[in-house]
């Protein structure tokens, strides 16, 4: 089950920041989440609605662990200009496998499909993921809050050729318990700054669960 580290780090201070995504890289989270929403002048910066402090994308970004991959969570509508605008933003940090963008819309998705057939899509939410059993979706993952994801459910998505991962806000059912599900991967909500030595990693896949 890969983990992905939501919003990099949970703490105020790190949502969304380079010291978020340092946070993953030092949990050896597969994939970081960021909000990413548009700014001007071409640029892009990450903010979950202006909840937290805005920083620059390009600054997390570089921040990333060589083996980690970004999932971006394209805040609001995105128009085509924009779509373009930011797979050529993404495409001059990162190459496109390691690059996951996902939406609340599915206009979004089916217009960033258009332009690009090959990169990789997700969607979050329960209601998009039941369409998905009944007609093929643009997107290539489900992202389904934990709460209410089931085992038949994720078997059902598998079988139409879906990832599904478990979605949260907040962490209310154990990672044994997601893992249980047969997710392909889960987030996971980082507070600790840094690992103690000799510590076990409860975010990494192959860490003991509590």
């Amino acid at each position: 089950m890969k983990t992905i580290a939501h919003r990099g780090g949970m703490a105020r201070c790190m949502q969304n920041s380079p010291a978020g995504v340092r946070l993953a890289a030092q949990h050896e989270a597969d994939y970081v989440e960021l909000d990413v929403m548009r700014a001007v002048e071409g640029e892009f910066h990450c903010a979950h609605f202006g909840w937290n402090t805005k920083c620059e994308l390009r600054e997390c970004l570089a921040e990333l662990g060589p083996h980690m991959r970004l999932i971006a969570h394209l805040k609001g509508d995105y128009s085509e200009a924009d779509l373009i605008c930011v797979a050529d933003y993404l495409a001059e940090h990162l190459p496109w496998e390691k690059v996951v963008l996902a939406s609340h819309r599915s206009s979004v998705l089916r217009r960033m499909r258009q332009l690009m057939p090959d990169i990789r899509l997700a969607r979050f939410g329960l209601l998009p993921a039941l369409a998905a059993l009944w007609k093929q979706q643009p997107w290539d993952c489900c992202m389904i809050n934990q709460l209410v994801l089931t085992r038949r459910l994720v078997k059902a998505l598998k079988q139409r050729g879906y990832e599904v991962f478990a979605s949260c806000v907040w962490e209310l059912r154990s990672r044994q318990s997601v893992r249980r599900l047969g997710v392909d991967g889960a987030f996971v909500n980082l507070h600790a700054e840094k690992k103690k030595s000799g510590e076990s990693n409860p975010s990494h896949p192959n860490a003991p669960t509590p």
